[in-house]
């Protein structure tokens, strides 16, 4: 109940999600900050969050999922030094794709449908790390802990023993976790 969640995205999204939330039934609940963003037009999000009321004297857990590999790899860079500078005891979780060529054969069209479809909406997919080069990046970038956590870890843990057989793919999106 004291926990508010802010959410950044693109300013067209969320001006799609408000009136679907009230919509819906569900409204703009008083916890919830929508924070219009666009990371690659240089908007100076750490500013526009802490004016919807983002405390940066507390820590936080941020999640950014399916959004690195729609972002420029400066942009992705660009971010990881701004969360870097949250309060200590904050934690970063983004996933990221895998390079095509790391991908197991197959796995690999689906990745290469999903990368067309993203382009043909004039989304494409603009980048893609090594969990090595995504480790360097977040210690670069002044996170104290980082880790790596494999798409085949996550689906062990979270969807073993399923009787209707669903898994993710084994290697397309990581996760990475790092600690301010």
């Amino acid at each position: 109940s004291r926990m508010v969640v802010f959410e950044i995205d693109q300013s067209r999204p969320q001006a799609w999600k408000r009136p679907r939330l009230v919509e819906l039934g569900f409204g703009i609940p008083p916890f919830l900050r929508l924070v219009p963003v666009d990371f690659e037009a240089g908007d100076v999000w750490p500013e526009r969050l802490t004016a919807a009321g983002f405390d940066t004297a507390r820590p936080a857990i941020v999640a950014s999922t399916g959004v690195s590999m729609y972002l420029t790899k400066e942009a992705v860079t660009a971010t990881l030094c701004q969360i870097a500078t949250f309060a200590p005891g904050s934690t970063f979780a983004m996933s990221f794709m895998l390079p095509i060529e790391m991908l197991d054969p197959d796995v690999r069209p689906g990745v290469e449908q999903a990368a067309a479809g993203a382009r043909a909406a004039g989304t494409p997919f603009l980048s893609f790390f090594t969990p090595e080069e995504m480790l360097t990046l977040a210690r670069e970038a002044g996170f104290k802990g980082v880790q790596h956590v494999s798409a085949a870890a996550l689906a062990e843990r979270y969807f073993a023993g399923r009787s209707d057989g669903l898994r993710p793919p084994n290697n397309s999106e990581e996760l990475l976790v790092a600690t301010t």
